[in-house]
């Protein structure tokens, strides 16, 4: 198991770097071009669509690794002390908390953006943008309360 997972984690690497080279092997070899707010043509890289999909892939993935491990953990605090199973769900229920939230903070308004003439500016994908946006900002607020705190408490201590 150890060794396949390091394997997948390398080849994962591997991957990504291969990638980036030949990102930045073919920048000048794009042929397509998107105005700028000046009016003026602006390059696109030939590779952009695949960073991004590779990009996307990681993400998903990660979230999938996460959700996965906290059922794992719940299920196997569960078998041996059901009190601290809640513990390992609790983490899991805030971060929704946090997702849902933020969603409904979003606003779905049509945003105007020069250039661009998509509808994947207004509506839902305007919330679900907000929703990314505002939970990166309120986890990175926990992530510096619980540093914080922790420099407190081991003080105290």
């Amino acid at each position: 198991m150890l060794k396949t997972v390091k394997i997948f984690g390398i080849s994962i690497v591997v991957i990504s770097f291969l990638l980036l080279i030949a990102f930045f092997a073919t920048l000048g070899l794009g042929a397509g071009t998107i105005d700028s707010t000046a009016g003026e043509a602006m390059h696109v890289p030939l590779l952009t669509d695949a960073v991004f999909l590779w990009t996307y892939i990681l993400f998903a993935a990660a979230i999938v690794a996460a959700f996965a491990a906290a059922v794992y953990k719940f299920i196997k605090s569960s078998i041996s002390n059901p009190r601290s199973a809640l513990r390992a769900v609790i983490p899991l229920l805030l971060f929704v908390g946090i997702f849902v939230v933020s969603f409904f903070m979003g606003s779905g308004e049509r945003m105007e953006i020069i250039g661009y003439e998509g509808t994947q500016n207004e509506g839902i994908w305007a919330q679900v943008t907000d929703m990314f946006i505002y939970t990166t900002y309120t986890l990175l607020v926990l992530i510096i309360l619980s540093i914080v705190g922790s420099k407190i408490y081991t003080a105290l201590k």
